[in-house]
């Protein structure tokens, strides 16, 4: 616990309270949280302002309120008459947030080695391979993303954003690091980056994986996109180093950012020289084999149980900053080695003795779902049948351009519903399949409609005959449909077994 006066003054804004004002207990942005004795944080957001939950807030024992702009609390004291609320009135009250979490939880980071992995694709499953090959290294490891939160002690929580907000992010640092947890792996979402979540975060290791066209929703443009993603490397220090894919064009704007602090730059590469790269690279249905070399490895041969180039980048990124971290080369052999796939990333779904494959995977973007499908095509001796759909409410301007991407890879492509929010699903449909149009004039790729996405999956498991592979993209591991304002209990992955039952 801290007092407030004692935030207020190491972290400026304001005038301290007399006293010392009240102790804080913890730090929360969604008042749905708030306990007694915590400080509530009235940010601004993309759709409420805070400022409107503060009576909810207070109702719930928050003693305090961080807020950017002054507000009037009579309001609040007029409905509950006798409540003392201390005002604390920041500009940069957003990043200060994440900084009164770390100095409430006693600033765990400072105890923890953290590596953050950004990048449009690959971020879970690199996230994932990290963290298998740290513990195969025996370190203790947490891995926080978008697939979920796992904490020492084999505790697991579940994620509603690939990235934490400030407060949240400090309390699974603590969490992990009073479990006996002494290193972190976490995605960092561009999101993330433009809401200053990890302001106080201090990264040892930054991964840049690649750079496509994403949440342009939210950013706006491209620019501003990589303006978002630099962002985790210029937060780095001397004492960090920048793990970076030199295959990726945008990798030169990621290391000028890095270097500004004085951070160590560290390459990977699986076309070219690098610190880390592979050459004799084989990738097929059972998965890769490569010479790894570089960092303290001298041509190792390598089998790698992931198929597919992308996946062997993203095991060339955790490999190198497995070892920026301390773990040994014949650490990362054997992790590379005993390594699965990340839930829903090319996850295969058993289809007993149909004779075809079935694979989950989360490709939502133009880039992804490209990858994931010439992956599948390599080596298929039937037809490749794809189940996809683009989501309401974010970047329509994708849509055609993954319509043209499936019609050109796939033999059967079943447009759906994926995650429609406010928006309506058939006018989602619409603005895939003008690109559908234009990617299936130089193929023979058969177009089906459906947009209930449950149809659209048993459809695609009753085509496929012996020697096909069925690809559901899209949604990956997650359990829920977003469909106007409620959260559908769906999951692919159930919906798939059910049919193959």
């Amino acid at each position: 616990m801290k007092r407030l006066g004692d935030l207020m003054e190491q972290l400026g804004g304001g005038c301290p309270p007399e006293g010392g004002g009240p102790r804080i207990s913890d730090v929360h942005l969604d008042s749905r949280r708030v306990g007694v004795g915590n400080l509530f944080c009235a940010l601004p957001g993309n759709r409420d302002d805070g400022a409107r939950f503060v009576a909810d807030a207070a109702s719930r024992g928050a003693v305090a309120v961080l807020t950017p702009h002054e507000l009037d609390l009579r309001t609040v004291t007029y409905d509950m008459p006798g409540l003392h609320m201390d005002q604390w009135v920041h500009p940069d009250a957003r990043r200060i947030a994440g900084r009164a979490a770390a100095l409430v939880h006693d600033e765990p980071c400072r105890e923890l080695s953290v590596a953050g992995i950004t990048g449009t694709n690959g971020k879970t499953t690199t996230a994932h391979i990290l963290g298998h090959i740290l513990d195969r290294a025996g370190m203790d490891t947490a891995v926080l993303g978008t697939a979920g939160h796992r904490l020492a002690g084999g505790r697991v929580l579940k994620a509603s954003h690939t990235t934490p907000d400030a407060p949240e992010l400090q309390r699974l640092f603590r969490m992990h690091r009073d479990a006996g947890g002494k290193t972190v792996v976490m995605e960092v979402s561009s999101h993330a980056l433009s809401q200053e979540r990890t302001a106080c975060v201090e990264f040892e290791v930054a991964v840049f994986t690649n750079l496509t066209r994403e949440h342009l929703d939210y950013h706006g443009d491209m620019d501003r996109y990589v303006r978002a993603k630099t962002r985790l490397f210029e937060q780095l220090g001397s004492d960090s180093t920048a793990v970076i894919n030199i295959d990726d064009p945008a990798w030169g704007v990621m290391a000028t950012a890095a270097r500004r602090g004085g951070a160590r730059i560290v390459t990977y590469s699986t076309r070219s020289r690098a610190d880390l790269s592979v050459s004799g690279l084989r990738t097929g249905p059972a998965g890769s084999h490569f010479v790894l070399s570089g960092m303290g490895i001298e041509w190792t041969e390598t089998v790698f149980p992931l198929r597919g180039r992308y996946n062997v980048e993203n095991a060339l990124a955790a490999s190198a900053a497995a070892l920026v971290m301390g773990a040994s080369p014949s650490a990362i052999a054997d992790g590379l080695a005993t390594t699965s796939s990340a839930p829903g990333r090319l996850e295969r779904i058993p289809t007993g003795d149909r004779g075809f494959e079935l694979f989950i995977d989360y490709a939502h973007s133009p880039d992804a779902l490209e990858r994931v499908m010439n992956v599948l095509r390599d080596g298929l001796r039937g037809r490749l049948i794809v189940v996809f759909g683009c989501g309401g409410d974010r970047d329509a301007g994708k849509r055609p351009e993954m319509g043209r991407i499936a019609a050109g890879l796939a033999d059967v492509a079943i447009v759906t519903s994926d995650n429609p929010r406010s928006e309506d699903p058939e006018a989602i449909i619409a603005d895939v399949l003008v690109g559908v149009r234009e990617g299936a004039g130089g193929s023979s790729c058969e177009c089906i409609v459906q947009s209930d996405r449950e149809r659209a999956i048993r459809r695609a498991i009753e085509l496929a005959t012996a020697g096909d592979i069925v690809l559901v993209a899209g949604k990956g591991h997650e359990t829920g449909q977003i469909i106007g304002a409620e959260v559908v209990a769906f999951d692919d992955r159930c919906v798939a077994q059910e049919a193959l039952s």
